[in-house]
């Protein structure tokens, strides 16, 4: 990997060069395809070497997968992979990435710079569990959701804001901003809608203290950043040129039906693929999973009813106690269990219902006040 002086002037080149791509696909041309899960991943370190990427802000080389396949061999090796990651890995999408790294590594060495597989590109590649793995039964398989970037993101606080009349990509996440701080977000929800911020502050403070990784990504946001994230989910989806044309009416026609002022360009001066891959890199930006047109609309995120908060690294045994009192202890350990607050079940319902929360399964972060008066009057003492 790159210094981190050498990263940082990396971010300010601008836009990411063109090369850092992986074109997916559910064959070993590499790896041996009938060897068990930790022979593949032993054989995967021993031909990585020294070669690293970024696996959400973990470095993954040949000496941590080896080490990873010979550690605790009367261990589960799904559950080995999910506490060393600290994230909801799916393992055996994991071993087809790697063995696709693998395939591409003349190229992508050659690049001569840092790779990353960002969280969202993750989940949305299938490395990571997705939420359709869990609430749908619609599995996200690795290699049939199209290419997967690896160049570095830079940090959303060293983007420019857009300015007006800019076309679109991830300079728009600068726009319309969030608070920029978890501290200043809880302030705003707070401002808002107190006891929702009550609820959701007992909630991340004790899945903290379990030793859980916590982060609160959004809170109360304005309507023209949700119309932004959603047109950027939305085109990043689109299957071609007739229906990019057609979401880019009705994205121009909502924001005036709706008085919303977004000085953005939809459409990308350099045509179709250039407004396609854009609004990939918007929505990356944006961290969105799913977003759709009535939560542009209407989300609760605007009057300070929505959170955005995603928990992950989830000890074996954790246990929660809800406003009011009753508690309750999960079993985490099963080697199946991804770790993770917004892809556990069990856990999902439990707090829906004793804190008043209601999640939106299909969007990973996202949880809404479900509580009514009276219950959150109840709850107050």
């Amino acid at each position: 990997m790159l210094s981190s002086a050498g990263l940082l002037a990396l971010l300010h080149l601008g836009a990411p060069q063109v090369g850092a791509t992986l074109e997916p696909n559910r064959s070993f041309e590499v790896l041996p395809a009938n060897a068990s899960h930790r022979e593949a991943l032993y054989r995967a370190g021993i031909l990585l070497g020294p070669w690293s990427i970024d696996l959400a802000g973990t470095v993954v080389n040949g000496a941590r997968l080896t080490e990873l396949a010979s550690a605790s061999p009367n261990e589960p090796i799904a559950r080995l992979v999910t506490e060393t990651f600290e994230r909801p890995v799916d393992l055996e999408d994991l071993l087809y990435f790697l063995d696709d790294l693998l395939h591409h590594e003349a190229r992508l060495r050659a690049l001569k710079r840092p790779l990353m597989l960002t969280p969202f590109r993750a989940r949305s590649a299938g490395v990571f569990v997705h939420p359709s793995d869990v609430f749908e039964d619609e599995p996200r398989r690795y290699g049939e959701h199209g290419v997967i970037e690896l160049d570095v993101i830079p940090p959303a606080k060293t983007r420019t804001p857009a300015a007006d009349g800019s076309p679109l990509g991830p300079d728009w996440s600068a726009r319309f901003e969030q608070p920029e701080t978890e501290e200043a977000r809880m302030a705003a929800l707070a401002k808002s809608n107190p006891d929702f911020a009550r609820r959701a502050s007992l909630l991340v403070e004790q899945l903290r203290r379990a030793g859980a990784t916590v982060e609160v990504e959004s809170t109360v946001r304005s309507a023209e950043r949700g119309l932004l994230i959603y047109g950027a989910f939305r085109l990043s989806k689109a299957s071609g040129a007739r229906d990019l044309e057609r979401t880019i009416r009705h994205l121009e026609r909502d924001a005036a039906r709706w008085g919303l002022s977004v000085p953005i360009r939809w459409r990308h001066p350099k045509g179709t693929a250039a407004t396609l891959r854009e609004a990939k890199r918007m929505a990356e930006a944006f961290n969105v999973v799913f977003a759709s047109r009535r939560g542009a609309r209407r989300s609760k995120h605007y009057e300070g009813r929505a959170i955005d908060i995603s928990a992950f690294n989830l000890p074996r045994s954790l246990t929660l106690v809800a406003p009011g009192g009753p508690r309750q202890s999960f079993d985490l350990s099963d080697p199946k269990e991804s770790r993770d607050l917004s892809l556990t079940p069990a856990l999902v319902e439990w707090i829906e219902a004793h804190f008043g929360f209601e999640k939106l399964r299909s969007d990973y972060p996202h949880w809404n006040d479900a509580a009514d008066e009276t219950v959150v009057s109840s709850t107050e003492d």
